[in-house]
């Protein structure tokens, strides 16, 4: 796919995540625990993006690093949603929402340190560029389930 964003506009789309996160504080803990998407909560679909927030994290050191990086998706996309979950369960929603926010802005703030062209660049091995993989991988998935969060919300007023 070619999506020819830039990393500010990029930045400024992954952003909309952390303001997303920040207007979920006022929700009580049941609201946040409560199970509607199959087994999941909104606290566990936003340690599930945090765990992808935070994985992804090592991948852009080392492409700032001009370390050889290969983009592609997970190997095993189920047993890391389930462990990321799984970490997210032990914590209070509230606390998962400031981590959540910080990852998310740690991510930002080394996407903000790469090259224009090495986010246009198309990676070894891979048919991804940088801007395709955040694009593809985050930005389109942040919308996804805020999507579903905003629906669940709309349901329980």
């Amino acid at each position: 796919m070619l999506y020819l964003a830039t990393i500010k506009e990029t930045s400024v789309e992954l952003e909309k995540l952390v303001s997303f996160l920040f207007s979920l504080t006022p929700h009580s803990y049941d609201v946040l625990s409560n199970q509607f998407l199959g087994t999941w909560s909104i606290q566990d679909i936003i340690s599930h993006i945090m765990g992808w927030d935070k994985d992804f994290l090592k991948t852009l050191e080392q492409i700032v690093n001009n370390e050889k990086v290969i983009l592609k998706e997970h190997p095993d996309v189920q047993s890391f949603n389930d462990a990321s979950v799984e970490f997210g369960r032990k914590k209070k929603p509230q606390d998962l929402i400031n981590d959540a926010i910080y990852q998310r802005k740690q991510m930002i703030l080394k996407l903000n340190m790469v090259t224009e062209s090495a986010f246009i660049s198309q990676f070894n091995n891979s048919h991804y560029t940088l801007e395709s993989f955040l694009q593809e991988m985050f930005v389109f998935h942040d919308k996804h389930h805020i999507g579903q969060i905003m629906q669940f919300l709309k349901r329980v007023g």
